[in-house]
């Protein structure tokens, strides 16, 4: 009897906690159903189904345009980490083969230069291609995200970060590797820029960083809430393998992807977007509408970092488990170990000994070393696909047509029947498979699949059979990625147009650096001369400048200044200049710029001390020097250039024995005028340098077109993202100012070196400027003033080492520094103080980069605007337009 009652007792208790479990059960749904029916009640209020349809669209295509600046950011570190490689590398070489060129006409001399030049470049162009390949793979990372967050599939947003989540969550062992690779990924990520994150930019942008953070914190909440809130009762995180094996349905994973993820991802974009709204209208309120506006954009770029930065972390968890996969196939299938080693070993070799070569620098090595995982990876893959195609062991087609399988499908289907599983296990947009029907399900439809035999592995392994695979593999492992046929048709698109864009800038750049070395090795293709030519009587002087001829006339010389000359010597300056813009004598068109002055300096003569430095050789430079001074009654000097007389500690401050500049010098004024060489436009080196010095600003310039709101960023935002994507290296040197190098220095000039300035790598090939100025100014015997003058490039250079120094420097047609200041470590105030552009109209490249400062804009006076960045217009349009220096010299007739 007691037995029965305790068993009666317990079968109450039972009952009632089953009771109170159904009552919890009850209420929890009933709290659903409210918590549902405000949900979509509010989401009917806000955002009703038409305004949907209209503008979810237009809001996806906005988010992905907001992706294009981390774009544009890993294009221009990754050219920052070449250029580095190039200048360490092409720089010295070319250096030396311009000093003992190398005579084709010997073919053993030509030989033997070749391989010196090829072992020489052998472990940094492997350290290139290491560089390029890693950033390709981060683009890759970058363009996913952009494409995901702008299409949808099966009515599903962001479909791929969803896949990729599936794919790794199902299984433990896949959860785990991502999960380390989220850990050492975010360790990676604050060790560098936990400074930036935690203290700059909070300090500097605190209304965004807390807008940010406080966005992310509600859009976490929700998914969280929503998530565990609407879900059903009794969801067991994962299928077990019982129920994965018996087909049946039911963990919180499947709810969470198929029916939440449809439904209730895309109110993150609109709740961020309301939230984005009410904080503008705020900042507004307190602020104005431009920071507003300047808010908002930064809020939104910040805000599409956690999306890309969870594609990056699936990206390399998903080829650390495919690797795995790929290294387990290797071992089951014995006989394609030989293939593989047969094609890998080269490029592992070379690998290897170019991270000998770089034993010092660890970084350096774990990038060699990631991208040789990388390559044994890609290698075995190949290996996987061959054995599918018809030249390997099994075959997959259509039943119904007989078309074969693509072998990066063909792949994944004869790993499932190898596997013996049920589905394909991998991640897919579109496509999915049913193994014990063998059939394959593309956007809804059925298509019956036939596995053919065509040898067992391991049968026939030939001589041939080997060289077929060697030619397969070849050129399959130079792709920057390989194909993916269960991707989707937006994100095959995606990576084709990344893989032609990136395919077209590198060779652009190695085009480039081939040019430098060629020019250098063989004298007969390096650039055309600039060639001066002085009448008999030397009353007229002739520079010949490829595209325009320039001619500077005395008054005595026979060629009638109004008109255009007639002699055979002047007839290609016929149409240069619009021979009526000329001011009545004593007038000017520019009364600021006409009555400028440097330290006694006219601007027309340092404008023609800017020209000079185009000249061909030393010869004829001091020509046309003797020329000024004859018919100018001026008394300019060149005097030698002292960039290498310093001291070098170490490699970074080797000087780089660039030669673009002179030093004019004027006792009559005691003056130095450093005049800078710009553009040579058959110079393959000049156009390598104009596109390392300005790659980060005009890539911005070309992404302001295209991003809504870009233009208007805070200027030291731009700069200090330039400066980031530059890489600089030199940061803590002190440079010195003119006034405290006069302060400085000694009596003893003999004992008085001082230290070479820092080269950043040779990326500073200007930096013999800094080490020829530093030396006059340490001299006894120095000249009271200094300025500096360029044109182009020139004026760049000379605004920056001008900022920097503090030194007037005079830009003619000078891109501006002012975006890049950062890259080049200029204070903007320094910019502002000591630097000056002359600008003509319709001249595109001073609108590079930003201009402040002292700046003239004068009229151009060329027939055609291509012309009016060329130095000769900028020299005729100050003698022309300024009476006041045609009255200063008046021994000089015309210019034309």
């Amino acid at each position: 009897m007691q037995g029965d009652t305790k068993t009666m007792g317990k079968k109450k208790t039972v009952s009632s906690l089953n009771e109170t479990r159904e009552r919890r059960h009850l209420d929890i749904g009933k709290v659903r159903d409210v918590w549902n029916t405000f949900q979509t009640a509010m989401w009917h209020v806000c955002l009703p189904n038409e305004l949907v349809m209209c503008f979810d669209p237009l809001l996806r295509c906005i988010f992905a345009l907001y992706y294009l600046p981390p774009v544009a950011l890993v294009v221009a570190i990754t050219h920052s980490a070449l250029a580095r490689i190039v200048w360490v590398l092409v720089t010295p070489v070319a250096q030396e083969m311009e000093k003992q060129p190398y005579d084709a006409s010997r073919i053993v001399t030509l030989a033997l230069g070749l391989y010196q030049i090829i072992i020489c470049m052998l472990p940094f162009t492997t350290l290139s291609i290491a560089v390029a390949t890693l950033g390709h793979k981060a683009l890759n990372c970058f363009m996913e995200s952009m494409v995901d967050s702008w299409c949808t599939y099966e009515q599903r947003d962001y479909p791929l970060l969803a896949a990729r989540l599936r794919f790794m969550m199902e299984d433990r062992w896949r959860c785990c590797t991502f999960l380390v690779v989220l850990f050492l990924l975010g360790t990676l990520v604050l060790s560098g820029f936990h400074t930036d994150l935690l203290v700059a930019w909070p300090d500097r942008e605190g209304n965004v960083a807390l807008n940010v953070w406080l966005i992310i914190c509600i859009d976490l909440t929700f998914v969280v809430v929503s998530a565990f809130t609407c879900s059903p009762p009794g969801l067991r995180l994962l299928n077990s393998k019982k129920d994965t094996a018996d087909g049946k349905d039911g963990s919180f994973l499947e709810y969470f992807f198929d029916t939440w993820w449809r439904k209730r991802v895309f109110y993150i974009r609109y709740a961020t977007g309301y939230m984005v709204i009410a904080l503008g209208v705020f900042t507004t309120y307190h602020d104005g509408p431009l920071r507003a506006l300047s808010m908002l954009l930064e809020t939104l770029m910040y805000l599409l970092i956690p999306h890309v930065m969870v594609h990056a972390v699936l990206s390399i968890s998903i080829v650390a488990v495919n690797f795995h996969r790929s290294v387990r196939w290797l071992s089951h299938h014995r006989a394609a170990v030989s293939h593989t080693i047969a094609f890998i070993l080269p490029y592992e070799g070379v690998l290897l000994y170019s991270m000998y070569y770089f034993r010092h620098h660890w970084m350096t090595v774990c990038l060699l070393v990631g991208v040789s995982v990388l390559l044994i990876y890609r290698s075995i893959d190949i290996a996987r696909e061959f054995e599918v195609t018809e030249a390997g062991s099994v075959l997959w087609k259509r039943e119904d047509d007989g078309t074969v399988a693509p072998p990066d499908l063909a792949k994944v289907l004869e790993e499932a029947h190898e596997n013996k599983s049920r589905h394909l296990n991998t991640v897919s947009l579109g496509v999915s498979g049913d193994m014990e029907r063998m059939r394959l399900i593309s956007d809804g439809k059925e298509i019956p699949l036939q596995r053919v035999v065509i040898e067992r592995i391991g049968e026939s392994r030939s001589l041939s059979k080997k060289a077929v695979f060697l030619a397969y593999a070849f050129p399959r492992v130079l792709h920057a990625q390989k194909p993916n046929y269960l991707g989707g048709k937006h994100f095959r698109t995606g990576r084709l147009l990344l893989r032609t864009i990136t395919s077209i800038l590198l060779t652009f750049f190695a085009l480039l650096v081939a040019g430098v070395i060629l020019q250098a090795a063989f004298p007969e293709l390096r650039k055309w001369p600039v060639r001066l030519r002085i009448s008999e009587g030397g009353e007229i002087l002739t520079i010949d400048h490829i595209v325009v001829r320039m001619h500077l006339l005395s008054r005595n010389a026979s060629a009638n200044p109004l008109s255009p000359p007639v002699t055979s010597a002047m007839t290609p300056a016929h149409a240069a200049f619009q021979w009526g813009n000329t001011t009545a004598f004593n007038t000017d068109w520019y009364a600021s710029l006409c009555a400028r002055e440097f330290h006694g300096a006219s601007v027309w003569e340092v404008s023609l001390l800017a020209l000079a430095t185009y000249l061909s050789t030393e010869e004829e430079v001091r020509q046309m020097l003797h020329f000024m001074n004859t018919h100018m009654e001026t008394d300019w000097i060149m005097r030698e250039r002292h960039g290498m007389d310093c001291v070098a500690v170490d490699s970074s401050t080797k000087p780089t024995e660039w030669n673009g500049y002179f030093d004019f010098y004027s006792a009559k004024h005691d003056l130095s005028v450093v005049a800078i060489r710009g553009t040579d436009m058959t110079s393959a080196i000049d156009f390598l340098i104009d596109f390392n010095m300005f790659f980060e600003v005009v890539l911005y310039h070309l992404l302001s077109n295209f991003v809504p709101g870009a233009g208007i960023l805070p200027s030291h935002l731009i700069a200090d993202l330039i400066g980031l994507a530059s890489l600089r290296s030199d940061g803590n040197f002190q440079y010195g100012t003119w006034e405290s190098l006069i302060a400085e220095s000694k009596a003893d000039d003999k004992n008085n070196k001082l230290q070479c300035v820092s080269n950043n790598y040779r990326r500073d090939f200007f930096a013999d400027v800094y080490n020829h100025i530093r030396y006059i100014g340490s001299r006894s015997k120095r000249p009271k003033h200094v300025i500096l003058t360029g044109h182009s490039l020139g004026g760049a250079v000379a605004s920056i080492v001008g900022a920097k120094m503090g030194i007037q420097a005079v830009g003619f047609g000078a891109p501006g520094i002012t975006l890049a200041r950062k890259k080049f470590n200029v204070d903007l105030r320094s910019i502002n103080k000591h630097v000056g552009n002359i600008i003509s109209s319709h001249d595109i490249f001073p609108m590079i980069g930003g201009n402040v400062g002292e700046q003239h804009r004068i009229e151009c006076l060329a027939t055609t605007r291509e012309l009016c960045h060329a130095m000769e217009f900028l020299v005729g349009a100050l003698w022309r337009s300024c009476g006041s220096i045609r009255s200063r010299f008046p021994s000089m007739g015309s210019v034309l």
